[in-house]
């Protein structure tokens, strides 16, 4: 089971208190490691940390960016007139009139530059009720997530099996090849040393045989090459998370691939292995998907 690095999920539902609707999107990247930001209201701040470690308990790879809106502001604002204040201010000027003979008129614009005449104020809320109530939100979200990352998984890990099935193909084509290899070499040989050489030494003539044949023997790279194939094949099955596993055994298949290549001295096996490269090359660009 191998999941993709990159994917969306989202969600959405309501909340009772203060009634609100929420949506949650968790999107990823491609990344090396684990990267994580997380957009959401002021309130819901305290949490992040809170966010992080619910998704790194469900994702090991990639840029994560998760997103958390809600259709108004909870804090509402409520304006109140300080209706004492007002009522003294009012008094005062009256006396001020009829004591003095002050002559003018009180407009709305000189009764709010009272200082202190207009309040503003906001309710208190309860910020860990409020998150508590979008966690099987944000989980809806993620599951959500990790089913599209999945699918997107699956449809990689199916086009990596098919270049495994080619590596194996040629791998084994290799094998086929190497008695044909060596009988052609000997045939080589025996022609060139009889058109060459005056005298003719048996015993000298196969221990150069031999030494060049044990010099090109591939045998313990294509088993070593089986052997990756297996691992890579195991991992990719069984392994939720075996981006970097099989970066690494690639590095392996590789390494094997280039030996036999340098070996081959003979082009029906030069061609397999230009074969098994471009493949292991293929996996390679695929397996950067893969978280």
């Amino acid at each position: 089971m191998a999941y993709s690095m990159t994917g969306m999920g989202k969600a959405s539902g309501e909340i009772k208190n203060p009634p609100l609707k929420i949506d949650v999107e968790i999107k990823s990247y491609n990344h090396r490691f684990l990267e994580m930001s997380v957009k959401c209201p002021a309130h819901l701040s305290p949490f992040e940390d809170e966010i992080r470690r619910f998704v790194q308990q469900r994702v090991s790879r990639g840029h994560i960016v998760v997103i958390i809106q809600q259709d108004r502001e909870v804090l509402s604002t409520t304006i109140e007139v300080d209706k004492p204040l007002l009522r003294a201010y009012l008094k005062l000027v009256n006396e001020l009139k009829n004591e003095h003979d002050v002559a003018g008129n009180i407009d709305i614009n000189t009764l709010l530059s009272i200082n202190g005449l207009i309040k503003f104020s906001q309710p208190q809320i309860d910020a860990q009720d409020i998150f508590r109530e979008i966690t099987p939100i944000l989980e809806r979200a993620m599951d959500n997530f990790l089913e599209m990352k999945k699918k997107e998984g699956d449809n990689i890990a199916g086009e990596i099996m098919k270049s495994l099935k080619i590596i194996q193909r040629n791998a084994k084509q290799v094998e086929r090849f190497v008695p044909e290899r060596n009988e052609n070499y000997k045939d080589h040989l025996t022609a060139l040393v009889k058109r060459t050489l005056k005298e003719y030494n048996e015993d000298r003539f196969y221990q150069e045989l031999l030494y060049t044949i044990d010099r090109t023997d591939i045998t313990e790279e294509c088993k070593r090459l089986a052997s990756h194939l297996q691992l890579f094949e195991d991992a990719l099955s069984h392994e939720d998370h075996p981006g970097r596993k099989l970066n690494f055994i690639l590095q392996e298949m590789q390494r094997e691939a280039n030996t036999c290549s340098v070996k081959a001295n003979c082009l029906e096996i030069s061609k397999a292995i230009i074969q098994v490269k471009e493949e292991i090359e293929k996996i390679r660009e695929q397996v950067q998907n893969l978280e």
